[in-house]
């Protein structure tokens, strides 16, 4: 399958969607990186009850998302990208206080799940906006922009969050209330409404779509096994980090800086080689597979280089995979069902994650005189997953092959 490469040709609108996301990335990556350590530092969870927490949070996201992309299918996207962060504003800023005032955990565990709720309300738009506006050729570009700009995000947010909790972690919080804001402005005078409802067919789609599109539906398994291995590099690496190897905040905040950085210098590279040549399911295999090696560099070693080389080989992996996820996506559903797709695929693998958090702390915390064992059991599930995607890449080609490009630039 063809990719064009280069972002001249994008309707404007995707750059600034990617600004969006670069804000956006700026405020709330340190919230998501430094939330499990507030739980177990400042309130004293156990690791058990904080992945059940975390996990959970998961499933909410994605049921939410699931119907978010059914109601964007209908009544538009642009309703969700600018009515959306009001709340989230107010909640970061709830979750500021919490913190800050030493308040009660419901108090910070209430606003928080507000948090999620919203940004899964938001996500799907976000996602099927780029699809909107962007033809089949130009699609793994538009997506590529967005997450180069989302990580350059992710690159200065935790170096930010590293230091701002150092002094308190309540100011990562603040930092997310106000670049949320900023975030509405760009969007609001921005991006106009990128879908066009009249035509949709008002069904009852639910999960019927995965009976109708057998390939979507393996795609999506796969995706769950995915999901709970790729759940380790997130909050069991940072918990794994800062509670079983000491490392200080501010060294946290500069490995998953690391990951920002190197996202922006290897991305274009990648995509020029995606794009010339195989298909994204492929890809996606061969980004797995750097993800299990990114593992096994864990579990040979648990210093701070250590750390620093398996996050520039999971970022090596994450440009291989992160574009192609709503590439594929959006490449097999039709056109009126775009948002559904994102929302369905999103709720089945949420099961993954969710497994994947807390079965992910729970075993790290059995076995955490034994890391070894751990990290490598990861790599090699993470390895079959790589397989079958690179068995599934021409499959994916014969399913997409009668698919012609089109683009609305409403």
């Amino acid at each position: 399958m063809a990719y064009s490469y280069g972002f001249k040709s994008l309707d404007r609108r995707v750059l600034y969607l990617g600004i969006s996301r670069f804000i956006r990335a700026s405020g709330r990556v340190s919230a998501f990186i430094f939330l499990p350590l507030i739980f177990i530092s400042i309130y004293h969870i156990s690791f058990l009850l904080t992945g059940l927490i975390l996990g959970s949070s998961a499933i909410v996201m994605a049921i939410v998302q699931y119907y978010s992309g059914r109601w964007t299918d209908r009544i538009g996207r642009r309703a969700f990208l600018i009515i959306i962060p009001i709340p989230a504003s107010i909640f970061y800023f709830f979750m500021f206080v919490a913190v800050f005032y030493h308040l009660s955990f419901i108090y910070l565990i209430l606003p928080w799940y507000g948090t999620i709720i919203l940004n899964s309300l938001q996500y799907p738009a976000i996602e099927a906006a780029v699809a909107d506006i962007t033809s089949l050729s130009e699609r793994l570009s538009g997506y590529t922009l967005i997450r180069i700009l989302a990580n350059l995000g992710a690159a200065i947010g935790p170096l930010i969050g590293g230091l701002l909790s150092s002094i308190n972690f309540s100011y990562i919080f603040i930092l997310a209330s106000i670049l949320t804001i900023a975030e509405l402005l760009i969007l609001y005078f921005n991006v106009k409404e990128t879908y066009v409802t009249g035509s949709i067919r008002k069904e009852q789609i639910k999960l019927r779509i995965f009976k109708s599109d057998k390939f979507f539906f393996l795609f999506t398994i796969v995706g769950v096994i995915l999901g709970f291995t790729l759940r380790q590099n997130g909050p069991t690496m940072t918990v794994y980090a800062f509670d079983l190897k000491a490392l200080p905040l501010i060294d946290i905040g500069l490995i998953y800086s690391v990951n920002g950085i190197a996202v922006i210098a290897l991305q274009m590279p990648i995509l020029r080689l995606m794009s010339s040549r195989m298909n994204a399911v492929f890809w996606r295999g061969i980004g797995t597979i750097y993800y299990a090696a990114g593992f096994m560099v864990l579990a040979l070693n648990g210093t701070f280089t250590y750390f620093l080389i398996a996050m520039l080989i999971f970022t090596v992996g994450e440009d291989f995979m992160a574009p192609t996820t709503q590439t594929i996506i959006t490449t097999l559903a039709p056109p009126e069902k775009k948002g559904t797709y994102i929302g369905s695929y999103n709720l089945l693998t949420s099961f993954g994650r969710f497994f994947g958090t807390i079965f992910g702390l729970y075993f790290l915390y059995l076995l955490r005189t034994s890391t070894l064992t751990f990290w490598s059991s990861i790599a090699a599930a993470t390895i079959v997953t790589a397989i079958a995607y690179i068995f599934m890449g021409n499959s994916f080609v014969r399913r997409v092959s009668p698919v012609t490009g089109s683009t609305n630039r409403a």
